[in-house]
């Protein structure tokens, strides 16, 4: 019998097949296993309620993805706060939803593991993951060790899942829509707090936190929210646009009262990069606000003032804010890479080594010092793969009509520039809320570019699915035709 005709988006299952399902009844019966054998009743219904998640999973992986989009960046408010406890271990929203990620997003991955290969960051952080692991048991804190590598393991879950999840220009849409709309929360938090006049003060300012526990990631975030948001506005005709420019905005505002500079850095480069590829005005506008920014608002102005000047220390347990601080951090920190070249000392390192748990406040030397030479090698192939796969689907979506997929993958080439600068002196490696954020940016890029590829060239049907349909086709079963308009 002759092959079946190949056609665009073929039978993508949108819910989990026999491991997802198998999966999520073994984490409902060990959860209700424990708090029976246990007999805490706080464990009883806090692990029913949280088995909600995996089985929205279940049922639609797309439904699952946007809800971890939207909720992820708001649930660092209750990271003080444990519902319950197993094990010395507290439990925390966020670290309870972590581990609900990755326990039924493996299976996920083993699932959909043909379609996963063609996501351009897999591969890279499979391998980071990996060499980050084999750190652990050297490292000094074996628990803080393990700690950080779930949290490195459940952004890599997240960007798997929102790539899977991301099948057709429609869902491509929801996904970016759920990334801005996951701003709404952090963003009227950060404004309130503004009329109040900030939360916390740092040196001479009182910086907003939002949602977040620290002005830095949560700046660092909003100017991820304010680069994507300016690339739909300017790239969209449609209703959204308009969404677009007001989150623009907010976002914009409540970035400049968290006080943040690489935030402010990054945005200004995410522009320019959108200025480059795509609206060459903007290489004179963004100049031109930068200066009129610097020179009309005394505290923009007054907030770079410490990068020359090395005595000016912020009145906390923490470095001082000028720039000469966090060098002096990497020129003290990087003599440990030599110590364990290999393996690295282990994740959480820098932190554990210090009195007063200072981070290094750069991506790159952690990597270096904590993962070794091979996983800081993986570290910056991984965040090129970023770049790489969102300049790849920019190419691609030029050769489709179709405006959402080339926003979608302008977002990633102009965010990606943005995250690799942030790297470079911001702590963002496990950082769930700003890097899972960042990746599923990255994964919505990526999926435009594999929709577009799709559109333009259709692949041919595996030699499974040739198989199948052949056998339907004896057996009189009918064949599922391709939809009408795919994507």
């Amino acid at each position: 019998m002759p092959a079946p005709a190949p056609w665009i988006g073929a039978t993508v299952r949108a819910s989990g097949g026999p491991l997802v399902w198998l999966t999520a009844l073994a984490m409902a019966v060990a959860v209700y296993l424990v708090a029976i054998a246990s007999g805490r009743g706080d464990l009883l219904v806090a692990g029913g309620l949280a088995l909600a998640v995996p089985l929205l999973f279940a049922i639609r992986l797309e439904a699952g993805v946007l809800l971890i989009v939207i909720a992820r960046p708001t649930l660092d408010i209750f990271a003080d706060r444990s519902f319950a406890s197993v094990g010395g271990l507290q439990l925390n929203p966020a670290s309870a939803l972590a581990l609900l990620v990755i326990a039924i997003g493996v299976p996920y991955m083993i699932e959909r593991a043909g379609d996963l290969r063609r996501a351009p960051g897999i591969y890279p952080y499979l391998a980071f993951a990996a060499i980050a692991a084999i750190g652990i048991p050297v490292a000094p804190v074996f628990g803080s060790a393990a700690t950080e590598w779930f949290r490195l393991t459940s952004i890599l879950v997240i960007y798997a899942l929102a790539y899977l999840s991301a099948t057709t220009r429609a869902a491509v849409g929801r996904l970016l829509a759920a990334v801005l709309l996951s701003a709404l929360l952090p963003v009227a938090v950060g404004l309130v707090q503004l009329e109040r006049g900030g939360t916390r003060q740092i040196g001479d300012y009182h910086r907003l936190t939002g949602t977040f526990l620290h002005p830095d990631p949560y700046g660092i975030y909003l100017s991820l929210i304010v680069v994507a948001a300016a690339a739909v506005a300017l790239g969209s005709r449609s209703g959204w646009r308009w969404l677009a420019a007001l989150a623009f905005f907010a976002s914009g505002v409540a970035l400049i009262g968290s006080y943040t500079r690489t935030g402010w850095v990054m945005v200004g480069i995410g522009l320019l990069a959108l200025g480059l590829v795509r609206y060459r005005w903007l290489l004179l506008a963004v100049p031109l606000a930068a200066v009129l920014a610097l020179t009309a608002i005394p505290a923009t102005s007054g907030r770079f003032n410490d990068i020359s000047n090395p005595t000016v220390q912020a009145t906390t347990r923490r470095p001082g804010n000028s720039f000469n601080s966090r060098i002096q951090l990497w020129r003290d920190n990087l003599p440990y890479a030599r110590q364990k070249p290999i393996t690295g000392q282990g994740l959480n390192f820098i932190v554990e080594r210090t009195s007063n748990n200072a981070h290094v406040h750069s991506d790159y030397v952690r990597a270096l010092v904590e993962t070794g030479m091979f996983g800081f090698v993986a570290y910056i192939v991984l965040l090129l793969t970023a770049l790489g796969g969102s300049v790849w689907a920019m190419v691609k979506t030029r050769r489709v009509q179709s405006r959402l997929l080339r926003v979608a993958a302008l977002v990633g080439v102009a965010t990606s520039v943005c995250y690799i600068l942030a790297s470079g002196d911001s702590n963002l490696m496990t950082q769930v809320a700003v890097s899972g954020t960042a990746w599923a940016l990255f994964a919505c890029a990526h999926a435009a570019g594999r929709v577009a590829s799709d559109l333009a060239e259709p692949r041919p049907l595996s030699g499974l699915e040739q198989r199948r349909m052949s056998l339907r086709a004896r057996t009189g079963i009918r064949s599922p035709q391709p939809p009408a308009n795919p994507v």
